[in-house]
């Protein structure tokens, strides 16, 4: 699957006019990103991160107009990770050290603008990132690397493919990304013959943790191909092919590294590569083009950011650094770099405290990472974890639950032969009052049925109406980081159905459509609008369980309905206008465009939906039909735990095990599940069955009782006329399979008559059950109002 995943969208990303115009494709950078993205949607979308840069750029801006700062000149320390197949040191892949620090010099003279070097451009916009980088002393356990900055690793093979790479190769080697640099030299093969290098984006502060075995984490980093890391005009490398063989592609990658988009935003003119001060382009540019011009600008085609060839690159821009130095304040693992002290030769000092969590504002019953961020190698560890299971730890990278609310201090110790160093952080993990399974709702007011606002139109705002809206939906920002929803829970204000089995379709969307808009539909269910009317008429919620298990990735989503338009009426509860506290309720127009209800009508209502959420699955029902003729077969399957357990309402079932159930009912019939064997937020479900006609005997029962009028909007008159003779149970039945009367009638004569007053209940389905020892006979009722 996830070989499959790799090759999906590298397809995608494809770039054929580059392919065709060099024997190289020279970055991979937003093709991996794409392709982590699918890999772990716990990453959202590249614009979330986008969003938090910009923010942090401002401020960076801000602060200079107004003189207040200066930048830091930052290093980083490097880890080269040269991946061989058993050479000999400076042979082949396995380079030489040489080579290597002929690197590392090209890339201080780009970062840093050096006077005499290719950086030190004539543009006015050109800028000294002020960031430096040196090969590491140490290695993860402090002990002195005998060639600094290098650690040497057989692979046993010829080539590597990114998703080799990616998959096996770089988690089984990268070391602690929060104080390393990793860069990786190899032989690009497969595929991937042709890539000169790619990198991985930094990550967003915002976003929840990443899964251990396999997360963005284990592969943070760059890679480059051995053939074109170095210069060659700084020694005598053979391996180096030019025309990349003086260091740029490292610097090009570094600056995905640290952020940076290609320059002509991936896309035509117009496209953005979110710095102001890079001029627009149609396209990258290859060798050397200078003087070109598109988008009615001269292009930056001697921007490290584009294609062109390494002797023509010598500039970044005050917007790029900009951007780098805000990533070196925001991201996890960059900000983290700076200060590890790994690169002087006097490191030997106490240890300085310091950590990080995962998430700061969590779940009741949820699970906090930490992450030791403590400086100088520290022997021991000693965590205090206020109001935690566990209350200490001296793991390295501990996991602690908090199960009840409130606001927690953490402390850590860091302890070496030369001293030792307290880090204390009052109120730094918020536990919510919510736990790890809950519902949440936007719809705080007053309980309201809208009409459409639109002089000469009919029906609802939150439904059907004559503008021929197709769906209606709520958003949710899911701030707590849910992973699942399991069910919804649907207020419905109007529910008319044309036919007894129209069913309206409950959806749930993600959030990734134009600004934020419903996008691709997460789940969909189809509910009886005759169940709904039930449910109006009892003042009661419509719940709805998924059939299968609907991941949000712990981000935003909507939930709402579909709309056709076959006769059938419904509308969903909102709020007054005015009473909803921000703009969450959304409408698919008849053009399939989503609008919110603020923009297009200036009204500012939320629907009355509760998603109900978790951060473990519930277990859930699909079957293979709602609604039945007598003893039409009928397959539910069960998802979401490991053991199920059926029973039937009808007693037909009892007990029964395994993940599917196969019945053939006579009459309307819900069906329990019940889940074991994991972690569940519910684990239990129901479902009901409805069948459309009553059960015989042996003679023609059904035929022998007669009701009319039918549909009714209050009283039915029903007759009898068979051999039953006695005590005759009746009873009516509400469509959510709810007995809500029951009187017995005497049969003293094949032919009786009587009549049941509906004028007391709403309308929607019901069932007439007539019961004479073990024989029943069962007859709908439409009550229309």
């Amino acid at each position: 699957m996830v070989r499959f995943l790799y090759t999906l969208v590298i397809l995608l990303f494809t770039f054929s006019t580059a392919m065709a115009q060099s024997p190289v494709e020279h970055c991979a950078t937003m093709e991996q990103d794409s392709i982590n993205r699918v890999l772990y949607p716990q990453l959202g979308e590249l614009s979330d991160f986008e969003r938090v840069l910009q923010q942090k750029i401002r401020e960076i801006e801000k602060r200079k107009k107004s003189s207040r700062t200066a930048d830091e000149i930052l290093t980083i320390p490097v880890v080269v990770h040269v991946i061989h197949k058993g050479e000999s040191v400076g042979s082949g892949s396995n380079i030489s050290l040489a080579q290597i620090q002929s690197q590392l010099e090209v890339l201080n003279e780009d970062f840093r603008k050096k006077v005499g070097t290719n950086g030190e451009n004539s543009s006015s916009v050109g800028a000294d990132i002020e960031l430096e980088f040196c090969l590491a002393i140490l290695d993860e356990e402090g002990k002195t690397l005998s060639e600094p900055g290098v650690h040497r690793y057989n692979g046993n093979k010829d080539k590597w493919t990114r998703s080799e790479i990616e998959g096996v190769l770089k988690p089984a080697t990268v070391w602690d990304p929060d104080k390393y640099y990793n860069i990786w030299t190899l032989d690009f093969g497969g595929e991937d013959d042709r890539l000169l290098g790619y990198a991985q984006f930094p990550s967003q502060t915002s976003l929840p943790g990443l899964p251990a075995n396999g997360g963005p984490a284990s592969t943070d980093g760059v890679v480059v191909s051995y053939r074109h890391f170095g210069s060659s005009e700084k020694g005598n490398f053979p391996v180096l092919q030019a025309p990349y063989n003086k260091g740029r592609t490292l610097t090009h990658e570094t600056g995905h590294y640290l952020g940076l988009r290609h320059i002509w935003g991936d896309g035509g003119c117009g496209a953005d590569d979110f710095v102001s001060d890079t001029p627009d382009s149609d396209r990258e540019s290859r060798g050397c083009e200078k003087g070109r011009t598109s988008c009615g600008v001269v292009n930056m085609v001697e921007n490290y950011m584009d294609y062109s060839d390494d002797g023509c690159m010598n500039i970044f821009t005050r917007g790029q650094k900009t951007r780098i130095r805000a990533v070196m304040e925001i991201s996890p693992r960059r900000n983290t770099l700076a200060f590890s002290n790994l690169c002087s030769p006097n490191v030997a000092a106490s240890p300085e405290a310091n950590f990080r969590a995962d998430a700061d504002t969590v779940l009741r019953g949820s699970t906090v990472s930490f992450t030791d961020l403590s400086l100088n190698f520290p022997d021991e560890l000693k965590w205090t974890f206020e109001g935690a299971v566990p209350a200490t730890s001296t793991q390295k990278n501990p996991r602690i639950v908090y199960s009840d609310s409130g606001s927690y201090s953490v402390s850590l110790i860091a302890v070496n032969e030369l001293g030792s160093d307290t880090l204390v952080r009052e109120d730094f993990i918020y536990v919510s009052p919510q736990g790890v399974c809950s519902d949440t709702t936007n719809f705080f007011g007053t309980p309201t049925l809208l009409p459409v606002p639109v002089e000469g139109e009919t029906g609802y705002l939150s439904g059907h109406n004559s503008l021929k809206h197709r769906a209606k939906a709520e958003y949710f920002d899911n701030k707590l980081g849910y992973k699942y929803i399991n069910r919804a829970k649907l207020k419905f204000a109007k529910a008319l159905a044309s036919k007894e089995d129209a069913t309206v379709k409950v959806t749930v969307w993600n959030a990734r459509g134009p600004q934020g808009s419903p996008g691709a539909i997460l789940e969909e269910a189809e509910v009886l609008i005759n169940r709904i009317s039930a449910d109006i008429e009892n003042d009661q919620y419509t719940e709805v369980i998924f059939s299968r298990l609907t991941p949000v990735f712990g981000r935003g989503f909507y939930v709402g309905i579909q709309l056709s338009y076959d006769g059938d009426t419904v509308a969903i509860t909102t709020t007054k206008d005015g009473e909803a506290l921000i703009s969450t309720a959304w409408q698919q127009n008849d053009s399939l465009e989503w609008e919110p209800y603020t923009i297009e009508y200036g009204i500012n209502v939320a629907h009355d939906i509760r998603p109900v959420l978790g951060m473990f699955p519930s277990v859930q029902i699909s079957t293979s039909d709602l609604y039945i003729q007598p003893g039409e077969k009928v397959t539910m399957n069960a998802k979401g735990a490991s053991v199920f357990s059926w029973n039937s309402s009808d007693g037909t079932v009892s007990n029964h095990l395994g993940p599917q159930l196969i019945v053939y009912p006579y009459q309307t019939t819900t069906y329990t599940l019940n889940g074991s064997g994991m972690e569940l937020c519910d684990s239990t479900a129901s479902l009901t069955i409805y069948v459309n006609a009553p059960t015989g005997s042996n003679e023609d029962l059904n035929e022998k009782v007669k009701v009319y009028p039918n549909p009714t909007n209050s009283k039915v008159q029903f007759e009898i006329n068979n051999e039953w003779i006695g005590n005759v149970n009746l009873e009516l039945i509400n469509s959510f399979g709810q007995n809500i009367e029951r009187k017995s009638i005497t049969k003293n004569k094949r032919e009786i008559s009587d009549e049941i007053d509906f004028s007391a209940f709403g309308p929607g389905l019901y069932i007439l059950q007539f019961k004479k020892n073990d024989e029943i006979i069962r007859k709908k009722v439409i009550v229309v109002k």
